[in-house]
């Protein structure tokens, strides 16, 4: 008796047991299974983005210097990051020496004008006279007088314009409106011809200057919208102004100018990282945070109809700051864990929740 009840216990957890595996096996005992979301894989915008970094630079630098030398600099009106006006002053010249330039070919002139009133009021006045009383050969030599008083007049008035233009020369002023970068010039300096004093960025317009791989190039263009990543891990909107026509053969990276507005806080010099949309398409996607790796490749888990999940392998083409496409080995449709993947092994039966519009989870 005690033998048959022994055999009646054994029985008993054999059934219980098998029970048990196969409940498992097919889903049925889900107190085991590991909760994760699920979403289906769908169709959305992808745009394909190029990376580069590069540095901030100006847009246009325009170098102030004087067009005079050996004058004192007597006044600064402007220093580092101020904006000017196009026509502004920037620094005054010592005038002392161009005023009495001035003076000097004035009195030349009026000197000059003087000498030719007489010369031609003799020459006249020798016309006028009756055939005879005055010789040919002195008729002749006052209209010469007349022309060489007249010759030494246009030198003489030459001269003055350029003393009056030299002065001129002593206000420094803005040639375009922008930002004054860089000032190289002090209070009682003696300035030279063609030295740069002033560094001008001309309306304050900058751009990155950003290196690009040549495998890249080819894909942009002129106009493409860009974003701007700064050192302080800001962004900013720009645009490609310039593609480079060559490429550097020993680093294989070509040079793409990217224009920034106005009002950036971006400084020339800076460093900047850059992202560059050069297309935009509708392909499969799914949510960065679905993907894992194994063996240094890149899976997600796909959910069966049983609740078991399938490490599959999946190639993925662009990105974006959540989602990446997909460009083989799933298809629309498909469900796919999003959440609790990195746990998961091939195989394993799960409880499924399905991902809601905005990504939270409903039953």
């Amino acid at each position: 008796m005690i033998a048959v009840t022994e055999r009646r216990r054994m029985r008993i957890a054999a059934i219980a047991a098998f029970l048990f595996l196969h409940s498992a096996a097919h889903g049925q005992d889900t107190s085991a299974a590991m909760t994760v979301i699920a979403a289906s894989v769908e169709k959305s915008e992808v745009t394909r983005r190029i990376a580069a970094t590069g540095n901030v630079v100006a847009w246009r630098e325009i170098s102030v210097s004087s067009e005079v030398g050996g004058l004192t600099v007597t006044e600064i009106a402007v220093d580092e990051g101020d904006f000017v006006a196009k026509g502004q002053l920037l620094a005054r010249l010592t005038r002392d020496l161009t005023v009495a330039a001035i003076s000097k070919h004035k009195a030349a002139v009026d000197e000059l004008q003087a000498s030719l009133a007489i010369a031609r009021s003799d020459a006249a006045r020798a016309h006028s006279v009756s055939s005879g009383v005055i010789s040919a050969q002195v008729i002749e030599q006052r209209e010469t007088l007349v022309k060489t008083t007249e010759a030494k007049l246009k030198a003489a008035q030459a001269q003055f314009e350029e003393a009056e233009a030299r002065d001129r020369q002593t206000v420094i002023v803005a040639p375009a409106a922008g930002m004054i970068a860089s000032r190289s010039v002090a209070i009682g300096q003696v300035v030279q011809t063609g030295v740069e004093m002033f560094r001008l960025i001309q309306d304050n317009r900058v751009e990155v200057d950003a290196r690009v791989l040549e495998s890249d190039l080819l894909a942009a263009g002129a106009r493409q919208p860009a974003t701007i990543f700064g050192p302080a891990g800001t962004s900013e909107k720009g645009t490609v102004r310039i593609i480079s026509p060559i490429v550097d053969p020993k680093t294989r990276l070509g040079t793409v100018r990217i224009a920034l507005s106005g009002d950036t806080q971006l400084k020339p010099g800076m460093f900047a990282r850059v992202e560059v949309a050069v297309e935009s398409k509708l392909a499969l996607t799914v949510p960065l945070k679905a993907l894992v790796w194994r063996d240094a490749r890149v899976h997600v888990f796909k959910v069966g109809r049983d609740n078991l999940v399938s490490l599959t392998e999946v190639g993925i083409g662009s990105g974006a700051a959540e989602n990446v496409e997909i460009i083989r080995g799933l298809d629309a449709g498909d469900r796919i864990v999003t959440q609790g993947a990195g746990l998961l092994n091939d195989g394993d039966a799960v409880n499924v929740k399905t991902a809601s519009a905005n990504g939270s989870a409903v039953r």
